[in-house]
């Protein structure tokens, strides 16, 4: 399931496509890139990417993180569930406009006046009931907990931000309900029938449990967490917004389907899907991001698993993530590499800092808009970033001659001509300036 920023992200019968899965294309690039980097901090990723109706896959790091690994998509369920909820619109069986309370009995807290769309597209104003506590749930051995209503744990709700988009699990839980209620069947019956099965999705499932075959190991602050897997966890808590598990293969089917077939839904309702909402989110995806170029998607992270994706509708190219930690490693400038390689575009590769030229930048500096200390530290021939507030530590890179690249957040650090206590800062769009207001002695001991 999605969590946010602390700043501010084979069917070749089926669509005769050619497809070949491949470690020797120029994915090999990528994957040069980041081995020595994912081998050293025991990371892992999986990697495929459909580009000119050709499929090419990789494996990075460690994990052999496969085309064929198992894993839990996250919240990528919300584009099944949303695939779902639009079938029913086509069938006459509900309108976008319908109240939730038409189908569902009250519930503390949830306004029975909101509509279906204002669930699809997070902009109910509810209260985020999912990730509360969810590292406590996942580790729970008390099978009580599994017992309870979650819906019942629903808090206040925030009227200002009814119609306004605010990213909440809490609604495609609802959704989940409904559909429930619309057809009589266990929503993940439900998922099989219309999903999996019809686009003959060999090894996607409903949701995670720890029997299925291939799956991939999941990690959690650097420890195998296979023991603490609970298909309960995955069936009653992550449920229709975070359950599915697949593989990269199956996912590139659904994709494709999605977007280039009438299997799941009607061109016009496709057009719905993508269209309808708010500037970020429509039913269910992702819209693009202006500097990314025109790709849909919908990533998701859950303990143990993180995956993330972008579909072009112009040019039909694809490409997917997964790793089998709560966060894709590295993952901004490997999304914006993996976008590259989707376009035709070459790879750049990292350079090892000069030390010689950035040494003397070693320091503590406050970005002022956040009120946030980041910590450049030299250790021996090496720089980290080291942000304390936040507990994380990242090696930095050397993008140009004057300029050094966190890669897990895709910040960059550059020289500001004649100034040695002061650095320019970029992330996202954002730029400034940050101030050193710690010298190097006085931090030698961080870690």
């Amino acid at each position: 399931m999605k969590t946010k920023n602390s700043i501010s992200i084979f069917l070749a019968l089926l669509l005769n496509v050619t497809v070949f899965f491949s470690q020797e294309s120029n994915l090999e690039s990528i994957a040069l890139k980041y081995q020595s980097s994912f081998e050293e901090n025991n990371q892992g990723v999986g990697i495929l990417v459909k580009r000119d109706n050709q499929v090419y896959t990789t494996s990075i790091g460690n994990h052999n993180l496969t085309e064929r690994s198992v894993f839990n998509i996250g919240s990528a369920t919300k584009t099944f569930t949303a695939i779902l909820i639009l079938q029913e619109v086509e069938k006459g069986n509900i309108m976008l406009t319908d109240t939730i309370g038409t189908y569902l009995d009250p519930i503390p807290n949830v306004d029975g006046a909101l509509t279906i769309e204002q669930l699809l597209t997070h902009e109910s104003g509810l209260d985020e009931v999912i990730s509360k506590n969810i590292q406590d749930i996942f580790y729970a051995k008390s099978d009580s907990l599994y017992q309870d209503d979650l819906l019942q744990q629903v808090g206040e709700n925030d009227p200002d931000m009814v119609g306004k988009y605010e990213y909440c699990n809490t609604n495609y839980f609802l959704l989940g309900r409904i559909i429930e209620k619309l057809t009589d069947q266990s929503y993940f019956d439900v998922l099989r029938e219309r999903i999996i099965e019809p686009l003959q999705l060999q090894h996607t499932y409903p949701y995670v449990h720890k029997n299925l075959p291939n799956l991939a190991t999941p990690i959690h602050d650097d420890r195998d967490v296979t023991e603490f897997l609970d298909y309960r966890y995955f069936a009653n808590v992550a449920f229709a917004a975070g359950s599915v598990a697949s593989t990269l293969i199956d996912m590139e089917i659904f994709y494709t389907s999605l977007f280039e077939t009438d299997k799941l839904l009607k061109k016009e309702t496709l057009a719905l899907l993508l269209n309808s909402g708010n500037d970020v989110y429509g039913l269910g995806i992702f819209k693009p991001n202006s500097k990314e170029g025109n790709y849909y998607g919908h990533g998701g992270n859950n303990i143990g698993y993180s995956f993330r994706n972008g579909y072009n509708p112009n040019t039909n190219n694809l490409f997917i993530i997964f790793s089998n930690s709560r966060k894709i490693p590295q993952s901004k400038v490997i999304h914006s590499d993996l976008m590259a390689f989707t376009n035709g575009e070459t790879i750049e590769q990292f350079s090892e800092v000069n030390i010689e030229n950035f040494k003397s930048y070693a320091g503590t500096y406050l970005l002022a808009e956040a009120n946030l200390e980041f910590v450049i530290k030299l250790d021996g021939d090496s720089m980290y970033l080291l942000v304390p507030a936040q507990d994380a530590k990242s090696e930095l890179t050397q993008k140009n001659e004057t300029t050094l690249m966190d890669t897990s957040v895709g910040a960059t650090f550059s020289i500001i001509e004649g100034s040695t206590d002061r650095l320019k800062f970029k992330q996202n769009g954002f730029s400034t300036e940050i101030v050193k207001v710690t010298s190097p002695n006085a931090i030698s001991e961080q870690k």
